[in-house]
């Protein structure tokens, strides 16, 4: 019997001893990405340092060093932690969409809905952490494109714009090329504005209607960019 209690404590004094490094704990470089997301989401790549992200993960700055290096490493990975996940659900929406039949207008809504909806759902469905992220690709579709930490960027999501883009001119052959982009980037635009969920239109309407309501939004936004596209239609 006296044994038996010996062989039972082993493990909780083995446990007591054990020094834990808790460098290599997977909890600290996920809490490090969680800052950096958040606050990258908040006031962009300038505005945010490395002691500001280890201070709101809680940590020893020297830890997001040890896991990440330098900032521009740090960015590119929170960007790059959730991007096979947006890029998978945007193509998925733009294969349901190549898939409808009808008018030239229906499925033009659909390629336009499947632009739009699957990043709406992510930010306000998924999570506190979703919706960070996609704040933070919105922020960034406005910064200088050719800045060498927007890299990981340009590789996640160029090729799918492209995609769309080119969905969108083999429904419309009778448009100009130039002018399909033209379409696209101002839908580009205006969703990487209303993604940040500034208060402007809920001042603008004296609380009529209100920017986070992003499920209405997308309503209107099909309409206006379906109608918009139609003008660009050669006569």
């Amino acid at each position: 019997m006296e044994d038996n209690l010996k062989k039972e404590a082993a493990p909780s004094l083995k446990t007591k001893n054990q020094k834990v490094d808790g460098r290599r704990a997977p909890k600290t470089k996920t809490k490090i990405l969680d800052a950096a997301e958040a606050l990258f989401s908040r006031r962009g790549f300038y505005g945010v340092s490395l002691r500001d992200i280890a201070a709101e993960a809680g940590v020893q700055l020297a830890l997001s060093y040890y896991h990440f290096g330098s900032k521009e490493d740090l960015f590119g990975r929170v960007i790059e932690r959730r991007a096979e996940e947006n890029k998978q659900g945007l193509q998925a929406s733009l294969q349901e969409a190549l898939l409808v039949k009808g008018s030239q207008d229906v499925r033009r809504i659909a390629i336009i809905r499947a632009f739009i909806m699957p990043t709406i759902d992510k930010s306000l469905r998924f999570g506190t952490g979703w919706k960070n992220y996609i704040r933070l690709l919105a922020q960034i579709a406005n910064f200088a494109q050719d800045e060498d930490y927007m890299a990981i960027y340009r590789k996640s999501f160029d090729q799918l714009v492209a995609e769309f883009v080119q969905a969108l001119q083999d429904i419309h052959p009778e448009m100009n090329e130039d002018d399909v982009h033209w379409c696209f980037f101002f839908l580009q635009a205006a969703i990487t504005h209303i993604l940040v969920e500034s208060t402007m239109l809920d001042r603008q309407s004296r609380g009529r209607i209100h920017a986070s309501d992003l499920d209405l939004i997308a309503d209107k936004m099909l309409v206006f960019f379906s109608a918009g596209f139609s003008g660009f239609q050669r006569k």
